[in-house]
Parts: C-alpha cells; structure tokens; sequence
C-alpha cells in the first residue's frame, strides 16, 4: 500500500514538470527512506528491472550452502561406515575377532542415511536453479567460500578415514576387506570432491548446459540406494527390528525375575556364601506374583510385553526352579550365549543352591 501510494506521488510530482532531485528532497523531508524513494523512482522511470549484485541474498544462499554442507558430511560419514560394517560381516578376519550380532549402528547409519541424503539433495538442486537464474551469483564470495568448506570437509574425511586404515594394516589387516574399504573411502568422499571441484571451473555460461550435475547426482543416488537396500537385508523390516526389541524385553524380564528370585531366598547372605551350600536361606517364590511382592532390589515385570499374557515360573524341587517364555524370533548370539533361544517357547532351568556366589 505505502510503495503504490509512494509511485502514485512520484508519477503526480513528475506530471507537474518537478525533477528527480525536488521529489527525493520533499519525500526525505517527508521521513521516506532513501532505499524506499529510489526504488520507487527506479521502477515508475526503467522498464527494466535493477539488476541484483554479485553477493545480493548471501544470507539465502549461505543458509542453502551450510544445509547443503551438513547434510553432505553426515550422508558421507554414514555411508562409509555402512559399508565397513558390510565388509566387517561379509569378510570376517579372523585377526580382528568382532561380533557382529548387534544391527543397531547398521539401523543408526541408514536413518542419517534417510533424512540426510534427500535434504542434500533438494539443497543442490535449489542451488543449481538459483545459479541458473542468476548467474552473476556464481562469483559471488558466498558460494566460493563455502564451497571450498565442503572440499575442505571432504578432504578431511578422506584423509581421516585413510589414516584410520593405515593404522589397521599397521596392526596387521592386510586382506581384500582392507583393500575394499580403501576403495570406498576414496569413491565415497572423493565423489563429491571430485564435483564441487569441477562445479567450481565451470564458467558461468557452461553451468547451466553441463551435464555435470545430472551425472554425480545419478553416480550418488546409486551408491545409496544401493548401501540401504543392502541395509535393510541386514537389518530386516521395522517389524523384526519390533520383535527383535520385544524378545530383548523378554531376556531382560526373566534376567530380572532370577536375580530377585535368589535375592529373595539367600535375603542379605547372598554376597557371602558359606560353601558348601545345602539349603536355602529362604524357600522359593511360590508364584511369579509373590517375586514382585517380596522383590528387595527391582521389582520386576512378570508379564509378556508384547501379548500380556504372564511368564512361566515353575518349582522344579525345594532349590531348582524354570522360567519360560515365548519368543518371536530366534537369538544365537556369540556372546552371552546361556539367553540365545530358538522361535517359540523356551525355558530356562536354574539352580539357586549353585548361583550362591
């Protein structure tokens, strides 16, 4: 409303025969800002619009460049640790014993990989269209700058990642899985090296023709799209992840139930045992409802999280005594292997005479 009420006067004081420099003079007087008035004489006298400088909307396009440059560092970082923990599990060394039972850092890295990788993406692209359109901001120090902070990140990635490497075939890793992970290191991060690089000798009347864009971006899109497929073949869907946590739940109720089943009979002589031991202190838990009740340290939870339904406790003698579950997927882990377990039910036998250590 002020800028048509502000031309509408311009347009009045010019019909009027007054120059430029008697309207700047009485609107100033007027308490109109001098960025105000020459913008409206500007657009009320040219048929074109004014050109923006070199570094016009450097905070736009810093925030793109800053966003585009974090989501480039953490799908880079993810992605190379992806692929070592597929190369740690396909080529076992048996130099470097590791277990790899558990799949939650593979789970971590594929949800960096998820919200990263589009938002990368989606910031290039509005870069490149915001470079198309205004191709004197190719020369703007904004986009130099933080340009060469992204080669510098990469670079840095790459040169730790290759240190990292050297100090394990120092310890003696020298097989195809060492020289595997080299070559991902240096396509992984050397990728985007290699573009920003490129993009940045572009000459501003190539940017827009080069099919250099298109290239990397398919090159990239490949590569992770391939790394989460093979992610989630060792991960499996979110609904064995659930069943996973649900039977981890499991273990970790009956572990519970047992350690305050032996509180309960060995009361404070527990600790300290006189060997040989022949008779319980106190007598055994009648059901899994009295374990919570006369529970001296946590009272655990006696019931299936996933069904409801209660746990198995059952008195195999004055001393022995059984907990059973139902599981929904096996476990047949390395380490901690008393608590691995097959589909379906299992049971788990104890002797409170021999736990009284």
């Amino acid at each position: 409303m002020q800028s048509s009420s502000l031309s509408s006067f311009i347009a009045h004081a010019r019909s009027k025969g007054m120059d430029h420099q008697t309207i700047r003079m009485l609107l100033l007087s007027a308490g109109w800002k001098e960025k105000d008035i020459s913008q409206a004489m500007a657009s009320e006298t040219l048929d074109m619009a004014v050109p923006l400088p070199h570094d016009a909307g450097s905070a736009r396009d810093a925030f793109f460049h800053l966003l585009s440059f974090t989501s480039l560092t953490a799908t880079v970082t993810s992605l190379i640790f992806l692929c070592f923990d597929f190369l740690n599990r396909i080529l076992p060394d048996a130099a470097f014993p590791n277990y790899y039972d558990d799949v939650s850092s593979v789970r971590w890295e594929l949800a960096i990989l998820v919200v990263s990788f589009p938002v990368f993406l989606w910031m290039t692209r509005l870069l490149q269209k915001e470079y198309t359109m205004h191709p004197e901001k190719l020369a703007s120090g904004v986009r130099r700058w933080l340009t060469y902070l992204i080669l510098f990140a990469t670079a840095c990635t790459l040169i730790g990642d290759l240190i990292t490497l050297i100090f394990y075939l120092l310890q003696g890793e020298f097989t195809i899985r060492f020289l595997l992970k080299v070559a991902v290191v240096l396509i992984v991060a050397g990728l985007p090296f290699s573009y920003y690089l490129n993009a940045l000798r572009l000459p501003p009347d190539q940017y827009a023709k080069t099919s250099l864009h298109s290239q990397y971006r398919w090159a990239g899109i490949a590569i992770v799209v391939m790394a989460m497929v093979a992610g989630l073949f060792v991960t499996g869907s979110p609904l064995r992840g659930r069943s996973e946590r649900f039977d981890e739940q499991r273990v970790n109720d009956l572990r519970t139930i047992q350690s305050e089943i032996l509180n309960i009979v060995w009361g404070n002589e527990r600790a300290m045992p006189t060997p040989p031991v022949k008779e319980l202190t106190n007598p055994l838990p009648v059901t899994l409802e009295d374990v919570a009740a006369q529970a001296l340290y946590q009272r655990p939870n006696i019931v299936d999280p996933e069904t409801g339904l209660p746990y198995t406790y059952t008195r195999t003698s004055d001393h022995d005594f059984r907990l059973c579950a139902t599981f929904s997927l096996s476990r047949d882990q390395q380490y901690d292997v008393f608590w691995n377990h097959p589909v379906g039910e299992k049971c788990f036998d104890f002797d409170a005479l021999e736990q009284a250590k």
